[in-house]
């Protein structure tokens, strides 16, 4: 059980669609974020971003008290799990973390099928020697339940792959994790925002405190592929002026200028929009129960 809110962090690690240029001072790595509290680390799916986190645990001093790890996977594309195998915890012996895998069943079965032979090897082989557990936890959308004392909200995402009308829709599902006494988190990576879908936004972010939403591209007009934009960001911090809302899942074939250009014009007033840029922490204050930038 969580007891203290004092040394909350969230971080990104990944903020990519994909494969962006180089040398991009937003991000280069695909989707991976987490928030810290005591024991308990709560990763938001597990990209390329995910082998830069795993190596931060175990080097930097802010996550010197973790022993559990908890990995929220939204769906089954493979920039969302491509990370496990890299991650430091599955090669450092004797490491004794506790890692779950938590996610809808499409997910799980697609991680556990790319990890077979001859692809690859399976994580529970991975995990011999190295992790003190490895465990798979079946999530369905529209479900509340408990992970580690928090409080773990799923609604399910508008996210497809093809054009119609051959598209085919993916079970995926968002996350709204409410720390014990502390922040509510909400996680809404890959997912179009529609009409049809206002009335499930407005739902879960209701008394957020931070919110990633999928922005991958500049503007609502070019939403496909079950995908947002900087400029639907926009329009949702709009409606959610108290939630920090960090515009993130950067299209691949846009550049950093292209992206902090869309900022300024689609984010105009809004003082809770950000940029979601990998390398950033956040910090949550307790008094003013807010998250401010860490300098």
């Amino acid at each position: 059980m969580i007891a203290t809110m004092d040394s909350v962090v969230f971080d990104v690690w990944g903020s990519r669609g994909g494969r962006s240029y180089g040398g991009s001072r937003i991000g280069t790595l695909t989707s991976c974020y987490s928030i810290a509290a005591q024991g308990d680390l709560f990763v938001f799916d597990g990209g390329r971003g995910l082998a830069r986190l795993a190596e931060a645990l175990f080097t930097d001093v802010r996550f010197s008290t973790i022993k559990r790890v908890h990995v929220h996977i939204t769906h089954a594309h493979l920039d969302h799990w491509e990370g496990l195998k890299d991650a430091e915890w599955m090669w450092r012996k004797g490491n004794g973390l506790a890692l779950t895998l938590l996610g809808p069943k499409e997910a799980l079965d697609a991680i556990r099928h790319g990890y077979q032979p001859p692809s690859y090897v399976p994580l529970e082989i991975l995990a011999l020697g190295t992790l003190g557990s490895l465990s798979f936890v079946e999530l369905v959308a529209n479900s509340t339940v408990e992970v580690a004392g928090a409080s773990l909200q799923t609604v399910a995402l508008h996210h497809y792959s093809g054009m119609a009308p051959n598209r085919r829709y993916l079970d995926a599902i968002g996350y709204r994790l409410a720390l014990l006494g502390g922040p509510a988190l909400v996680y809404l990576n890959d997912h179009e925002p529609v009409a049809a879908t206002r009335e499930l936004e407005d739902s879960v972010l209701a008394g957020s405190h931070l919110a990633i939403v999928d922005a991958n591209y500049c503007n609502a007009a070019e939403h496909a592929f079950g995908h947002g934009s900087i400029e639907s960001a926009a329009d949702v911090a709009r409606r959610h002026p108290e939630t920090l809302m960090l515009a993130s899942h950067h299209g691949p074939m846009f550049s950093d200028t292209q992206i902090e250009d869309a900022h300024r014009r689609h984010g105009v007033g809004l003082s809770n929009l950000a940029i979601a840029v990998e390398g950033e922490s956040w910090l949550w204050d307790a008094t003013v129960r807010k998250f401010t930038r860490r300098a």
